[in-house]
């Protein structure tokens, strides 16, 4: 380029004032950026600056006759302005106008629209100043060859970014496994990918090698997953009762899907149990672990409470009770005596029927956030919580709410222990709960040798029966003694509907 071509990029004397109110609109326009965007507006302050550096050299190579170097910063000037105002209007266009209207335009095809524009106008500015571009394509073109074959891998991966935002086969937001790491993608950019770990890691992920090696999406076709847990169990229990056991554990857990239902089958006779598979789904990818945690928690507690074994090598010494072991199952039996005592459903019986009913008691374990019975659902045992809290809720119209918290020496189901009745709220464990259960079998032989305690216990269930409805609807003493036998009358013939005494 001669000289005489240079000069026609010199600066006009107000030049400078028009790129110094470019650069103070471009801090503007930053603050109406998204936070995660305001970065983008330093490279336009940063390339006007730069131009207005230029500007101001070539006016002081002017005043001072170097004619050449004012030239060569006019160039410079000229296309700093370009590109700087390139990026002004990217701002505008991809990070200000774009998402007020929802349109997501990917980053790579924000570039090239940018990158395309800018070469179109310096093509312009230079056919306009006469230079010959055809010349300086033949002049470079060795050098171009060498720079070619020096970022072959950086032209890959620019290819593959282009062939990844075409095809459509990840997409922003989507949890991929590539090589080892699984990540949500964040941005994928003309030379990688990033990824964004579950531990909030950033992985750098070449575009290229998303085209030549397997990727795993997790969010397509759709962002639901499944999950496998393995978990054994020994050969005296039949597999359709491990299957109940295990679906009961998942049925409710936070994150799991109710649609597709979870299944769960034998997968394995291994050399010391029966392995099982139980399969649910999940919403998204994120909270795997913890709902993983959440379910082997439930599952655990659920098994437990089935009397379900798990087992692995073990040796097994068997050796005599020691005294203090001796004393702490028998403080563990007149603890049970004691907390049926508690009951005043109860207090009709003698104390060697209660001490009966004691010895009849399984301990039961229950995780956080375990429903322990559901409304609706029929049931003949009573409930007494050892230790732990219990939360009471009742469904209807849509609406669930939480109406009482149960505490140690509390205790429920008794309507379903004495007539069958499905249970009438639902209870969930607040807490790690323990609780005695205590199920209907147990009162069939002391009803069947002593008809009088039918009718005891149906006083007492009557009475509480009415005590609530005067809560909740203020009844006379009259109405309430008329209710109060009409429902000793139906509970008993309910009870001895329920446990046959004919």
């Amino acid at each position: 380029m001669s000289p005489g071509e240079l000069h026609r990029f010199a600066p006009s004397s107000g030049g400078l004032g028009a790129t110094a109110a470019l650069v103070l609109f471009v801090l503007v326009l930053r603050r109406l950026l998204p936070a995660d965007r305001r970065g983008r507006g330093r490279v336009a302050i940063a390339l006007l600056v730069l131009g207005a550096v230029f500007q101001v050299g070539a006016s002081g190579a002017a005043a001072i006759g170097a004619a050449g170097v004012n030239d060569v910063l006019g160039l410079l000037t000229t296309f700093c302005l370009i590109l700087g105002a390139a990026a002004v209007a990217g701002m505008l266009l991809f990070d200000i106008s774009a998402p007020r209207t929802h349109i997501r335009i990917p980053s790579i095809l924000r570039d090239l629209i940018q990158a395309v524009a800018v070469f179109v106008i310096a093509i312009g500015v230079l056919r306009r100043s006469g230079v010959d571009l055809l010349s300086l394509v033949a002049t470079s073109a060795v050098v171009t060859a060498v720079i070619g074959l020096a970022l072959q891998n950086t032209i890959a991966n620019i290819f593959a970014g282009l062939a990844l935002e075409i095809d459509r086969s990840l997409d922003i937001g989507d949890w991929i496994q590539v090589g080892g790491q699984v990540g949500r993608i964040a941005e994928i950019n003309w030379r990688s990918t990033q990824m964004m770990t579950k531990d909030g890691d950033t992985v750098i992920v070449p575009n290229a090698q998303l085209l030549s090696h397997e990727v795993l999406n997790f969010s397509k076709p759709s962002h639901a997953h499944r999950m496998w847990l393995r978990v054994g169990f020994h050969y005296r229990h039949p597999p359709n009762d491990v299957r109940q056991v295990l679906l009961e554990a998942v049925r409710g857990t936070p994150g799991v899907l109710g649609t597709p239902a979870p299944d769960c089958f034998p997968v394995d006779y291994a050399e010391s149990a029966v392995t099982y598979a139980l399969r649910y789904w999940i919403a998204d990818l994120v909270d795997d672990a913890a709902i993983d945690g959440e379910v082997r928690t439930r599952v655990w507690y659920a098994a437990r409470r089935a009397g379900l074994e798990m087992p692995f090598p073990i040796r097994t010494v068997l050796t005599s009770a020691t005294p203090a072991e001796q004393a702490n199952v028998e403080g563990e039996k007149a603890d049970r005596v004691s907390a049926l005592g508690g009951i005043d459903l109860f207090s009709p019986l003698a104390l060697a029927e209660r001490v009966h009913l004691a010895s009849s008691l399984r301990t039961e374990r229950f995780g956080r956030g375990e429903q322990i019975v559901r409304q609706g659902d029929p049931g003949n045992s009573l409930y007494l919580i050892c230790t732990g809290e219990v939360a009471v809720h009742l469904e209807g119209d849509g609406v669930r709410r939480e109406v009482a918290t149960l505490r140690a020496r509390d205790f429920f189901g008794e309507m379903s222990l004495m007539t069958g009745e499905p249970h009438s709220a639902t209870c969930t464990a607040k807490s790690d709960a323990v609780c005695y259960v205590l199920q209907h079998t147990a009162l069939r032989q002391l009803l069947a040798e002593r008809s009088q305690i039918a009718e005891d216990l149906s006083a007492v269930l009557a009475r509480r029966t009415a005590l609530l409805d005067d809560q909740r609807a203020g009844l006379s003493e009259e109405a309430r003694a008329r209710r109060e036998a009409e429902a000793q009358s139906h509970v008993l013939a309910r009870i001895r509907e329920f446990f046959r005494l004919g």
